[in-house]
């Protein structure tokens, strides 16, 4: 039986270096973002964040990638990791959290135990300024 559930790790979406998009994003796949969004994105793959890239004010995805900057709430369902020259300045509710040597996340973090995804969950929280 062919399953129709679409690949989350193919990269379906890519928003280019000059596009500028105001509004919320929605997708089953997963995402780059190398231009800047101005509105919610909400998808079921993962969400890659290029090194010249900006979003505000939130992200839902599987995983969510910061090489460049991204201002407001991240939430994921597995990690949030944030590269070398990467920058998060909000909230990150998330099952782990990975910050490269020189990426910088400055604001608050939820770390969600695995089995209680998906429902109102235990927290973890820390405050990072980096």
């Amino acid at each position: 039986m062919i399953s129709k559930k679409k690949d989350e790790k193919v990269i379906e979406t890519i928003i280019g270096s000059d596009t500028v998009i105001e509004g919320k994003i929605t997708l089953a796949t997963s995402l780059r973002v190398d231009g800047k969004v101005m509105g919610e994105i909400v998808s079921n793959g993962d969400v890659y964040i290029g090194k010249d890239a900006y979003v505000e004010p939130s992200i839902k995805a599987k995983n969510i990638v910061i090489a460049g900057e991204v201002r407001g709430d991240v939430e994921t369902t597995e990690k949030v990791q944030i590269e070398a020259k990467g920058k998060l300045t909000g909230s990150a509710t998330s099952r782990g959290i990975i910050i490269e040597d020189g990426g910088i996340f400055n604001g608050n973090s939820v770390i969600v135990d695995g089995e209680e995804k998906g429902k109102k969950r235990n927290k973890h929280e820390e405050k990072v300024a980096n």
